[in-house]
């Protein structure tokens, strides 16, 4: 997926993927509709003919709109219990390096397989950030640890943080990814069951082309 100027393409993405991009969604978050969701993969390109570049969230706006009216999508949402992570204090206490940013400043981040930067961040930010990039389920903040930080985190990706055939930087020298949260920021990734909000899918359709 990537913005175009003013306009969103994709190519070979299924609609989980395109759920997962348009309401920041994991795919376990997301509940019922056919198998074809996550097995057919389209080309897509929306513009919406505007002078200015629409913001990240008027792009995600756009594809939810391309998907109730291209794919008549409907869905609800409802309370189910998940499993998630939890970003806890490491036993040693959290080693964490404080912005010298604007402190008003939005969050950045930076992605490869293994490689995970972020800068003027709260650790809810980070909490995003490895759930949008890196773990297969919902991510929260347990720290109760306030403030922005530079964040770097190196490891060793398993089979589920890589796409088959992207290239990926030598990582071997670092360890899984829970021993790195641990290792490197004094932080502790754990396991947990908790009620979380899940995107149920009441109907779908296979669009036709343009």
């Amino acid at each position: 997926m990537q913005y175009q100027g003013n306009r969103f393409a994709t190519t070979d993405t299924s609609l989980v993927d395109l759920l997962k991009y348009a309401y920041g969604l994991q795919e376990q978050e997301i509940a019922g509709g056919p198998k074809w969701l996550a097995t057919q993969k389209f080309d897509l390109v929306g513009d919406p003919e505007t002078q200015t570049r629409p913001s990240a969230d008027e792009f995600k706006k756009m594809v939810q709109n391309l998907l109730a009216d291209r794919f008549r999508l409907t869905a609800h949402r409802e309370t189910r219990d998940l499993s998630v992570y939890e970003i806890v204090p490491a036993k040693g206490g959290a080693k964490l390096t404080r912005s010298t940013r604007p402190p008003d400043g939005v969050p950045v981040v930076g992605y490869s397989p293994g490689r995970l930067t972020a800068g003027n961040a709260t650790i809810a930010d980070f909490a995003t950030f490895l759930q949008r990039y890196v773990t297969d389920r919902p991510v929260f903040d347990g720290t109760g640890i306030t403030g922005k930080y530079d964040l770097a985190l190196r490891w060793t990706p398993d089979d589920t943080q890589t796409e088959p055939g992207r290239q990926t930087d030598d990582n071997s020298a670092f360890p899984g990814l829970f021993t790195a949260i641990e290792e490197q920021l004094g932080l502790k990734l754990q396991e947990e069951k908790r009620p979380a909000q899940v995107f149920v899918i009441d109907h779908v359709d296979m669009p036709t082309e343009n």
